[in-house]
């Protein structure tokens, strides 16, 4: 259970929460919704523990499952940890695990007594291993891992080299897989494929403990919970029902509250006539309109709030200068780290103001082959040559650009020289002009999207590499960048799982990773991008 009374949450010197009262008990189903920068996050990490409340008291107890948006895992500092023994640490026999492989390591370099030591010490941490259901906990761990896309050869990968969705899938393996009374998930559907959605739909509708979480998911938010917490103007109000039922009473209860707010004002300005025809006139009317005034003073004090509507995000691409015929062109590409090879021997041929999307299944190598092709990654083997006239923005789906410690407009500065004004109306846009001296590191997972595509913005490129860039974003911003990119005359590389998006996008061609064929799109190919 976890019990909040009277908080207030705070990012930096802005204050995102307050008078927030509430409790998620062992059997509740929650979704906690609002605007990309609402505090949602930042709520979520404060109920996990991660951050103390600026006012108020929250108490926990029993086991909390917490899944963060970030997959850098900086808390790993193990570099040898696999992705197998990271999921086993939920239960800690993946410690266990870990030094019975070091000493059977140890037991093959040694001999004669100190071997015979060894080999009793491993014994040990067998027993111990057995004694705690390590082998069967092993099999369930498997069983969760390949629910989520994770595949057999993936586990024993070092999670150190694993891409941000594989980490993503690693640590939600991780959290399902441990013995919780209470799940705080943020955005858990990132990254996964189509079956893993849905697998994981089932498992937190049969989920016998308590749920809070985010998603910009519909359907997820829909069949997974049977409440929710809304996030508008720093106030939390709670609905009944799921989602859909969610948008629609929100609905309601706003068209009633402006019935009872012009009631109000209504009669707020009767009085006010009153006092104004009466006040000048015989002390008995005199004293009558100052009673009144008294009284318009508390219906004013009384009157019911109605929220503003949230601001929407505007966006737009500039074209940047004139691109050369094929802005970016790759010959027998290949990348490897350590034993796992992702791809070999792909090329890349991109024409002027062509929309290409690189599909395939997780792990692929489709985030690898576009860091390649943004230069933030090297290929072990092949060629890449950049067009003189083409300027690349990219878009990392972890945020990579994004540095703790540095606020939101020397982000802009970095990668601009336009004055202070500029930079400042292009956050605007992005409804970021109030997080200007906020450190960047503490912004939600949708606003440091938002920040990334207006430093994508402000760079004015000809040639977009967009890694997920609908991850954390609301519906509203999802759309806004749709409309950008719909417009844009540059060319365009895309990453992304979004169906939906990728349709209404149409790009023209597509490479299918790992094998690095290339084929003009269609709509047959969606059931891949849903899946990948």
């Amino acid at each position: 259970m976890i019990i909040a009374r009277e908080i207030a949450i705070e990012a930096g010197i802005r204050r995102l929460i307050s008078h927030a009262s509430f409790t998620v008990n062992a059997t509740d189903k929650i979704g906690l919704v609002g605007a990309n920068g609402a505090g949602k996050t930042t709520l979520l990490r404060t109920l996990a523990g991660e951050f103390e409340p600026a006012e108020g008291t929250i108490v926990r107890s029993n086991v909390i499952g917490y899944l963060s948006q970030e997959a850098a895992l900086v808390e790993l500092a193990d570099e040898r940890v696999t992705a197998l023994e990271r999921i086993l640490k939920a239960r800690a026999i993946g410690d266990l695990e870990r030094k019975m492989e070091d000493v059977r390591l140890e037991m093959e370099a040694a001999s004669g007594a100190e071997r015979d030591k060894l080999i009793r010490r491993f014994s040990r941490l067998e027993d111990e291993f057995t004694a705690r259901g390590g082998y069967v906990a092993k099999a369930e761990a498997k069983r969760f891992a390949s629910s989520l896309g994770i595949a057999s050869d993936e586990l024993d990968q070092l999670v150190a080299t694993m891409s941000g969705g594989q980490r993503r899938r690693v640590e939600l393996a991780r959290i399902l897989f441990a013995e919780t009374d209470i799940l705080l998930l943020d955005e858990p559907t990132n990254h996964l494929d189509l079956d893993a959605k849905a697998w994981l739909m089932d498992f937190l509708g049969k989920y016998a403990g308590g749920l809070l979480v985010i998603s910009h998911d519909l359907p997820l938010l829909d069949q997974s919970i049977t409440s929710v917490l809304a996030v508008e103007n720093g106030k939390l109000e709670p609905f009944r029902g799921n989602y859909s039922h969610y948008l629609t009473e929100r609905e309601r209860r706003r068209e009633q509250r402006l019935r009872e707010r012009r009631h109000q004002d209504e009669k707020i300005a009767r009085l006010e006539e009153g006092i104004r025809r009466f006040k000048g006139t015989t002390e008995k009317m005199a004293k009558r309109a100052r009673s009144w005034e008294t009284r318009v003073s508390k219906l004013k004090d009384q009157r019911v709030e109605i929220a503003k509507r949230g601001k929407s995000v505007t966006l737009r691409f500039p074209p940047g200068p004139k691109l050369g015929h094929t802005p970016i062109k790759a010959n027998g590409l290949a990348k490897a780290y350590g034993h796992n090879v992702v791809f070999v021997d792909v090329d890349v041929d991109l024409d002027r103001s062509e929309r290409l999307i690189i599909m395939g299944l997780n792990g692929a190598g489709k985030t690898t082959l576009l860091r390649i092709l943004a230069g933030v990654e090297e290929a072990d083997i092949g060629e890449l040559d950049i067009d003189y006239r083409t300027s690349v923005g990219y878009y990392a789906q972890e945020h990579e650009s994004i540095k703790r410690g540095v606020t939101v407009l020397e982000h802009m500065k970095e990668v601009s020289g336009a004055p202070d004004l500029t930079l400042r109306n292009v956050l605007g846009h992005f409804l970021l002009a109030d997080k200007i001296e906020q450190d960047a590191g503490t912004l939600s997972g949708g606003e440091k999207t938002k920040l990334a595509l207006a430093r994508l913005v402000i760079g004015e490129h000809n040639l977009l590499l967009l890694d997920e860039p609908t991850n954390n974003l609301d519906p509203q911003a999802r759309e806004a960048l749709l409309e950008a990119l719909e417009q844009y005359t540059g060319s365009l590389v895309l990453v992304s799982h979004d169906a939906d998006f990728v349709e209404q996008l149409a790009p023209d061609r597509v490479i299918l990773m790992p094998e690095g064929d290339t084929s003009y799109f269609d709509d047959s190919m969606l059931e891949l991008v849903a899946l990948a």
